[in-house]
């Protein structure tokens, strides 16, 4: 099986004496290589539409899994698993992470493996400093509205002279149609598809909302918090703080966002997640006085949810990242693969591997049991991942998504460099999508 090589190297080590520690049979041995994520999925391609047997165990990206289901490409587990393992997939797991492994009669093809959900993380120290009480107020359960977190931003960014109020990755790449502005959308009540239930499809047959009033307005709000209110298309709102991040962004992925913000030029940083608070208390960063330094609170929101138009969209989203475990068709060892994912199944073997890697359980109600939040580093902030489990947001996945991606992230990114008004690059978006859609309709 592939793990992705961005995995912690003790980790890779420890994967499969975990799988035999929560009662993978001693006989059944596992190799495994890694693969970059940016190659995982052109390589499963090759390989699946070649019919090779192997690797036997696939770890799929939430995001690209569908598409090898439509092509007949992954196991039906529902016709390989008992049906009390698969009702523990409907009921114990995060059903936005089960979904990005369902076809569309319902049957599931992936075991949730790693639920990648995400907060903002921030200086709880000079928040205090600046005469800020994180702790009564509740921030890391009880959402800032952007109006409120911008003024926070802009005012600690002051008082400290920090170069930027917060960073975030807005680089030209799918990066922003699936996790950056599709949150951040979300956040406003907004859709590229007229919400939930229209994620997955059906091509062709699905509204196309990105022009939405909600969707312009978290355009505006990014204009304002890059250039300010003297930007022709800012949001019009003094509430709003403007200048409180960097234009630089638009260049930025996961690594220059992540450094201005481990080198102290930044109060706030909004992707996050566990793995991220172990980078920060390395002795290059924080050190041992991380979980003094750093807070996690849910990401903020433009209008309540009651306020959209769309179901469970509105009020603090998270992005859904994360990776499943799904089985080769063409397996020899199918059986033994299956054992893997039973294995990997055990509450045992998922609190290990949150231990070893920093990553997230798929099921929520471990985050809040006692073997996650008495870790002496990530359990203060299980509250949080908490809230933001409970408000996931999918990309819109279907076989089309990486055409599709690609329109979305530039005219979004044509907008926020001021490079289109906000109509313009929407309408231009929509009928690009319009073509896409009709091309391919099912």
């Amino acid at each position: 099986m592939n793990l992705i090589s961005r995995t912690p190297p003790r980790a890779i080590e420890q994967f499969e004496p975990a799988l035999h520690a929560a009662g993978l049979s001693e006989d059944i041995s596992i190799e495994i290589s890694t693969k970059s994520p940016g190659t995982l999925e052109s390589q499963y391609r090759q390989w699946l539409n070649a019919g090779r047997g192997s690797p036997d165990v696939l770890t799929m990206d939430v995001g690209w899994s569908i598409p090898f289901i439509r092509r007949g490409q992954l196991l039906n587990l529902n016709e390989h698993l008992s049906e009390e393992e698969i009702q523990t997939l409907e009921n114990d797991y995060n059903q936005e992470s089960v979904d990005s492994s369902r076809g569309r009669n319902g049957n599931i093809f992936g075991v949730p493996l790693i639920m990648d959900v995400r907060g903002t993380w921030y200086r709880r120290d000079l928040a205090e400093q600046a005469g800020y009480d994180p702790e009564d107020e509740n921030w890391a359960t009880e959402p800032r509205s952007w109006q409120e977190f911008s003024q926070i931003v802009a005012d600690v960014q002051e008082q400290h002279g920090l170069d930027y109020g917060f960073t975030l990755p807005f680089e030209l790449s799918q990066t922003i149609t699936c996790c950056t502005f599709n949150a951040i959308m979300s956040q406003w009540g907004g859709a590229y598809f007229g919400g939930r239930e229209h994620l997955f499809g059906p091509i062709g047959d699905r509204p196309i909302t990105i022009d939405g009033e909600q969707v312009q307005q978290a355009l505006r709000m990014l204009r304002t918090f890059m250039w300010g209110h003297d930007d022709e298309h800012s949001i019009g709102d003094d509430a709003f703080a403007g200048n409180i991040a960097p234009s630089d962004a638009l260049g930025w992925r996961y690594t220059k966002d992540l450094d201005a913000f481990l080198n102290g030029n930044t109060f706030a940083y909004t992707v996050g997640n566990p793995a991220f608070a172990q980078l920060a208390s390395s002795e290059d960063n924080f050190g041992g006085n991380v979980t003094e330094k750093l807070g996690l609170m849910p990401k903020p929101y433009g209008i309540e949810e009651s306020e959209s138009q769309y179901d469970g969209i509105g009020g603090t989203m998270s992005p859904l990242a994360g990776y499943n475990l799904s089985v080769n068709p063409n397996s020899n060892k199918r059986d033994a693969a299956l054992e893997v994912l039973r294995a990997a199944m055990t509450d045992e073997f998922l609190t290990e591997w949150f231990n070893l890697s920093g990553n997230l359980p798929p099921k929520p109600e471990l985050l809040q049991s006692d073997a996650i939040r008495s870790h002496d580093l990530f359990g203060q902030y299980m509250d949080t991942f908490s809230v933001m489990a409970d408000n996931a947001i999918p990309r819109p996945v279907t076989p089309i998504y990486f055409q599709e991606s690609k329109v979305i992230s530039q005219e979004v990114h044509n907008v926020v460099s001021q490079s289109k008004a906000p109509q313009a690059g929407v309408d231009d978006a929509k009928k690009e999508l319009q073509s896409i859609e009709e091309s391919y309709g099912q």
